[in-house]
């Protein structure tokens, strides 16, 4: 009879802990999407603020579609590869000659600064 009791105790510990572990499930899905949806939401803001921007470049500055293009293949280039994202890279530190990430834009040793994106 005991041992009935004890079953049935861890079963219904089993079973609140299964409840537990769905609730955080379900919680950690619910945050993920949130995360989500304001991460889409800033892709679409950071699009509209790059068309604005790029419109009224165009109309002041009087360059091209074509113009802007040779650019982003430019800078998409300054990592190596063409592949249409700006990747860290490492970087030779033109005073010191020593090697540092493009993820810090400046030199670990000697502090010189790196040509940074404006935007980035």
């Amino acid at each position: 009879m005991l041992g009935g009791i004890w079953y049935n105790g861890t079963q219904s510990s089993s079973w609140a802990h299964d409840e537990a572990v769905m609730q955080a499930t379900s919680q950690a899905q619910t945050d993920n999407a949130a995360r989500v949806r304001e991460v889409e939401r800033e892709v679409e803001r950071l699009k509209l603020l790059n068309q604005a921007l790029w419109e009224l470049l165009r109309a002041r500055l009087n360059v091209t579609d074509a113009d802007l293009e040779k650019v982003i293949r430019d800078v998409d280039l300054r990592d190596g590869v063409e592949d249409g994202r700006m990747t860290t890279t490492a970087l030779k530190c033109p005073t010191c000659g020593r090697v540092s990430s493009s993820r810090h834009w400046k030199c670990l040793y000697c502090g010189q600064q790196f040509e940074k994106p404006i935007a980035g």
